[in-house]
């Protein structure tokens, strides 16, 4: 993959990624995550870095990996793998280290 083609893939990913986060975040689930824990997402710069970083490793892993029949079946059912890994681990680390109950972890996970 050429650089260029990685890099837009990367921030057009990341820039999609960080969007729809914050709308599910901060809109959608506001409620839910106030009344499970005290969330609150003050370092937006770091979570775009986050994901961002996300990004290139997912455009890196799935265009080294993947066999490319249906693009669109194939990177969400891709994204949503990789998401599994990302959220999950992620969550049992901040339920460990901010005391959070487990049910939240697989609630959030889901």
């Amino acid at each position: 993959m050429r650089v260029k083609t990685f890099s837009i893939a990367t921030l057009s990913s990341g820039l999609i990624m960080w969007v729809v986060a914050g709308l599910w975040h901060e809109l959608m689930m506001l409620a839910f995550y106030s009344q499970e824990i005290a969330a609150k997402h003050e370092g937006i710069g770091i979570i775009l870095l986050g994901y961002l970083i996300l990004a290139a490793l997912m455009v890196y892993l799935y265009s080294s990996f993947a066999k490319i029949r249906n693009g669109l079946k194939e990177g969400l059912v891709f994204g949503s793998v990789i998401g599994l890994l990302w959220v999950f681990p992620h969550e049992l680390v901040m339920a460990g280290a901010h005391a959070q109950p487990l049910g939240y972890v697989f609630k959030n996970a889901a």
